[in-house]
């Protein structure tokens, strides 16, 4: 299909140079009409313009087939990557299903508050502390970030120093 549109492509640029030369006069009309054997100029021009549009026809019956051929080739693969991602989360969720099933200790750390057993008194670090004791994690709320009032933003200049527009 590409190399028919390619070549359709050549023949309309090779029409359109030969019927600009024809036009500005640089090829003798005259002389193709002795060569073609024609009666007059007319029936020359006619000619001329009836495989011009012979061209275009088919310039546009090619390009419409090549268009659609890549919309349902988009399409297609479109569908195909909607598979792979649907496949692809499936896998994903099996693998963790799996991950869950096979590991004794949970994914996620419950809170202190959830602990089936009590906690010990926290003891000072010593040289001599256990590894399991530093690889606890101590997690912390990030600050909230203070609330500004937009008439008293510090980053806007006065409002009576605002030049005028």
């Amino acid at each position: 299909m590409e190399s028919l549109k390619k070549f359709i492509n050549i023949a309309v640029m090779v029409y359109l140079l030969i019927a600009f030369l024809f036009l500005l006069r640089i090829l003798s009309v005259s002389k193709f009409v002795m060569l073609f054997d024609l009666a007059h100029d007319a029936e020359f021009f006619n000619y001329l313009l009836w495989m011009g549009a012979v061209l275009l026809l088919a310039e546009l019956l090619v390009e419409n087939v090549y268009i659609a051929t890549l919309k349902r080739s988009l399409e297609r693969e479109r569908r195909q990557h909607t598979d792979l991602k649907a496949k692809h989360t499936e896998w994903k969720a099996k693998h963790y299903d799996q991950q869950l099933k096979t590991s004794a200790t949970p994914l996620i750390p419950e809170p202190a508050s959830n602990r089936a057993e009590p906690l010990a008194p926290q003891q000072h670090r010593h040289s001599n502390a256990s590894a399991e004791d530093e690889q606890t994690l101590i997690i912390t709320p990030a600050p909230i970030p203070p609330t500004v009032n937009p008439d008293e933003n510090p980053n806007l200049p006065p409002a009576e120093h605002r030049p005028f527009v």
